[in-house]
């Protein structure tokens, strides 16, 4: 038995036979019931997922020896019959045995089945080889004979006339079905079509006509669809099966079937050389055996290049299809991206020759939008909800601005499909204010239980006004739960009758290919007109039921459920798959952008230009009117302590609600050549290729930030050569040849070049003069290239601070203490006199350092001690620090009288803070 070489159903036959003799207790395994596993087989899973996806094959399901029964002119139910009554009668074993062994019939049969085999020259022993071994067995002849076959050789003819002339030379070509193979490694696309089950096609004309025009060719009439992915490959070869199956293709191809080739359920579970080639083998010569036309379709055909082979002299797929696309045998459609196909099937150019290219490109906006009006109806059968057609719009535009990454019609589908879940797992999930009121009423029943056992006054006054609020949830809960069932009801009668609608059509359009006209004209003057008015009468009635809610007073008058998806749905899905605040989408964005000076004003104090020129070229990026491949590029130059990093941080908070928003580089990092690899990625062959560079991965992961290029001078000549493309075109391209989309970025430069001209003295103003911004502009141009310059947007030179305009920085810096304390849990109120103000404004003034001294001040003269008084007790959370002058020094004081020992303590504090000035030196503030 162990030596037979078995066909995958002849193998599974005996499995089958061990799991019966199993399930009864039988210690032994018989020919009875290999016969009653061949006769009635359990089903096969994977064979259950091909008749699943395609119910057309469940004809001519049954089994290879009740069609030998059949053909021998016996009655296969008696037999069944007489097989199950000899079963029953075998004597089980209690315990079941532990292990069941093989009986001497049993191996007889199998002597017989492989000397079969070996006289009619086949290499596996197969069913049918199985089946005329059992008939020479006593207890099957008797068997046989109540089903009306007397004679052994009525079973030998029968099983002659089914198989013909074929031979078993691999594992799957066994006799039981003609195309087993194509039933069981390919999936049947005109089938489909005709069912209904492939989405409608919409464009691609051109692309359908070439394909037709390459299969009617006389040689080399193998089309290989090449795009990007996403683009749609196979919906073009879905539109062919539409086709063919509505006869709209040459009379050449007008009977012919659509096979697509699933390359991994070949390849899956061959474990020893040879197998993979034996199925490939079988599907092809059951292709060239078929009476009709087979046009094979091989979606990702790269995958064929090296399929199967072991790298020790095995072939792969492409090797085994060779032949037959030279002899014009098969007619073959591939699909494959540019990439994948320049790396793998170009370079067999045997292969390569055989097929001729179709490109599919990217449709554009307009195309997409008819492409989502024409599957609409698809996806609200499917979800059950209304899509709009200005969702259909925002989802086309907003996927090809947004979703650079991916490829139109692709990306604006999965846009569609998931807002519409969105809206369907919200209207199947019970309303956040019914939620809110039954989990009220259940809190308030336990609690009336609760208090129904306490016998006191308090409690049972308590208990009546549970149960009168638990009375007043109920009366409104109540009608809540009727409106909330009633809006779920009418929007599944509305789903199911599209879905009977959508049913119908299939019907209609079946019938009409069939030439059925009594069947199509009720389909069409009867059966889909009663189904579209009823849908037209559910929707009528709903949005009457929604105009009167509208209408009604209070905070009834709206619907509980969500059924439709509009813009608003589409905008959400976008903000969650990019991070955009949706804000940032919607017309209250105009607001905000028409007061970007003021917001940036109350940050940056004293730079009034430069928060000019940065709201003018973000207001001109965001209304469209800029250059929708450039983004905005600033170079920020100016003293040092004047804003230019500051003023980066507010527009990343202005613009993302978020100043983390910002990829900050500092490009004193970059002053080698070869650091550009970091950068960018390195170069294939080179260390560290797969892991990415900084600016490209930074980008491809949030594509929507600000990028700060700190002290920009100090990078190498070809680091800036890189930001040349990153700022004229809005792409950068990585180690790895992938463009980087960088359209939605914000870039922005700061510079020290010129700061010799910028310590000369200014007026009161702060203003720099415009001789010395030529000398800036002048060492700018000497530095910079021509080319690189002409690319920023604005180049902006920051003022000098004045005094007056350090004292509101005095103000800012003490809210931004106040807000720290906030942050981490502090109630304490700062309450600073104007003395106090006007002390560290002057103080802190520097023309040459700006505001960072002011920054030391603060923290010298209020933060340390209040810190001291916090750390001590002195000021408790809810208090208010109050800081004043006191003998010509800041002093920070709690809101209630201090007691003598606690004056005593500030003297220590005071005396401690300057002992440590003293050990510290006489060292100047600015310094």
């Amino acid at each position: 038995m162990s030596g037979a070489q078995l066909t995958d159903r002849a193998n599974k036959a005996l499995l089958d036979a061990h799991a019966l003799a199993e399930q009864h207790a039988h210690p032994q395994l018989l020919p009875i019931h290999l016969a009653v596993s061949l006769l009635d087989p359990p089903p096969d899973e994977s064979k259950d997922q091909q008749v699943a996806t395609h119910p057309s094959h469940q004809a001519g399901s049954a089994s290879l020896f009740k069609r030998v029964v059949e053909k021998a002119h016996g009655d296969p139910q008696q037999l069944a019959r007489s097989l199950n009554k000899s079963l029953v009668r075998l004597p089980s074993q209690d315990p079941p045995p532990e292990t069941i062994s093989p009986s001497p019939a049993i191996a007889k049969v199998i002597r017989s089945a492989t000397d079969l085999a070996k006289t009619q020259k086949d290499s596996y022993v197969a069913i049918d080889h199985l089946i005329a071994a059992l008939a020479q067995d006593p207890t099957i002849q008797r068997a046989l004979a109540d089903a009306n076959i007397p004679n052994v050789k009525m079973i030998d003819s029968a099983i002659q006339q089914i198989r013909g002339m074929k031979r078993v030379d691999s594992k799957t070509a066994d006799t039981e079905e003609e195309s087993e193979n194509l039933k069981k490694f390919t999936i049947d696309m005109t089938s489909m079509a005709r069912e209904g089950k492939i989405d409608p096609v919409i464009g691609r004309e051109e692309e359908i006509r070439r394909v037709i025009r390459i299969l009617s060719r006389r040689t080399k009439n193998n089309p290989v669809l090449i795009g990007e992915p996403g683009v749609g490959k196979t919906t073009v070869v879905e539109g062919l099966a539409r086709r063919i199956v509505n006869a709209d293709v040459p009379a050449n191809l007008s009977n012919c079937k659509l096979l697509s080739l699933d390359v991994g359920s070949l390849v899956a579970g061959s474990k020893y050389r040879g197998e993979f080639e034996e199925r490939m083998k079988g599907v092809l010569k059951e292709i060239e055996e078929s009476k009709d036309t087979i046009v094979l379709f091989v979606d990702e055909i790269h995958l064929l290049m090296g399929a199967g082979s072991s790298g020790e002299g095995g072939m792969d797929a492409a090797n085994l299809l060779k032949p037959m696309l030279a002899r014009g045998q098969l007619h073959c459609i591939g699909a494959t991206t540019l990439g994948e196909y320049r790396k793998y099937i170009e370079k067999d150019q045997a292969f390569e020759r055989r097929f001729q290219q179709v490109l599919v490109k990217e449709p554009s906006v307009s195309e997409t939008i008819s492409i989502l009006r024409g599957l609409k109806e698809r996806y609200e059968v499917h979800h059950g909800v209304n899509i709009l057609d200005g969702a259909i719009v925002s989802a086309a535009n907003l996927a090809s601005r947004y979703l650079t990454g991916r490829r139109l019609p692709d990306s604006a589908v999965d846009l569609i499909d998931e807002a519409a879940a969105a809206v369907r797992v919200t209207r199947e999930s019970q309303p956040e204010a019914l939620d809110t009121l039954e989990r009220r009423a259940r809190q308030l029943q336990i609690e009336i239980h609760a208090l129904e056992r306490e016998k006191d006054a308090a409690s049972k006054a308590r208990l009546e006004t549970a149960k009168q609020e638990a009375a007043n949830v109920n009366e409104e809960l109540r009608p809540m739960r009727e409106k909330y069932e009633t809006e779920k009801q009418r929007s599944k009668d509305i789903q199911d009758a599209k879905i009977k609608l959508d049913l119908l059509k299939v019907k209609r359009d079946e019938a009409t290919r069939s030439g059925d006209t009594q069947t199509a004209s009720d389909l069409i003057y009867y059966a889909i007109p009663d189904v579209e008015k009823r849908i037209e009468r559910l929707e009528a009635e709903r949005a009457r039921v929604d105009a009167e809610l509208s209408t009604q007073p209070g905070g009834g008058g709206e619907t509980l459920l969500a059924d439709a998806v509009g813009p608003d749905q589409i905008n959400e899905i976008v903000a969650r798959w990019t991070g955009i605040p949706v804000t940032r989408l919607r017309t209250t964005e105009k607001d905000r952008l028409l007061h970007m000076e003021s917001h940036l004003a109350k940050i940056v104090v004293g730079q009034r230009e430069a928060v000019q020129s940065v709201s003018n070229a973000i207001r001109l990026q965001r209304s469209g009117l800029s250059n929708p491949n450039s983004p905005p590029s600033f170079l920020f130059c100016g003293p040092s302590g004047t804003g230019k990093t500051l003023l980066t941080k507010a527009l990343a908070e202005f613009l993302f609600d978020d100043s983390k928003a910002m990829i900050r580089f500092d490009m004193s990092e970059y002053q080698e050549r070869h650091s550009l690899s970091r950068m960018i990625g390195a170069p294939p062959g080179y260390v560290g290729h797969d892991a990415g560079g900084q600016l490209t991965e930074a980008l491809r992961r949030r594509p929507f930030s600000i990028l700060l290029f700190d002290e920009v001078e100090k990078a190498a000549k070809e680091v800036l050569t890189v930001l040349l493309q990153l700022m004229d075109d809005g792409r950068i391209t990585d180690g790895q040849g992938r463009v980087v989309d960088a359209k939605n970025c914000i870039v922005v430069m700061t510079s020290n070049l010129g700061a010799e001209f910028l310590q000369r003295p200014t007026g009161t103003n702060g203003q720099i003069e415009p001789a010395t911004k030529e000398l800036v502009m002048g060492a700018l141009r000497n530095y910079f290239l021509p080319e690189f310059l002409n690319r920023i947007s604005s180049i902006i030179i920051f003022n000098r601070l004045t005094r007056r305009e350090i004292r509101k920085i005095v103000d800012v810096r003490l809210q931004e203490i106040q807000r720290r304390l906030e942050l981490n849990d502090r109630s304490v109120t700062i309450e600073c006199t104007d003395e106090v103000k006007d002390y560290l404004g002057n103080a802190g003034y520097s023309p040459v350092y700006g505001a960072r001294p002011l920054s030391r001040l603060i923290e010298k003269e209020v933060l340390n001690r209040l810190a001291v008084l916090i750390l001590r007790g002195s000021i408790k959370d809810g208090e208010t620090a109050r800081v004043v002058m006191e003998n010509g020094r800041v002093a920070v004081l709690p809101n209630h009288v201090d007691s003598e020992s606690e004056d005593e303590e500030m003297i220590d504090e005071d005396e401690a803070l300057m002992e440590m000035e003293e050990d510290l030196g006489e060292q100047d503030l600015y310094e």
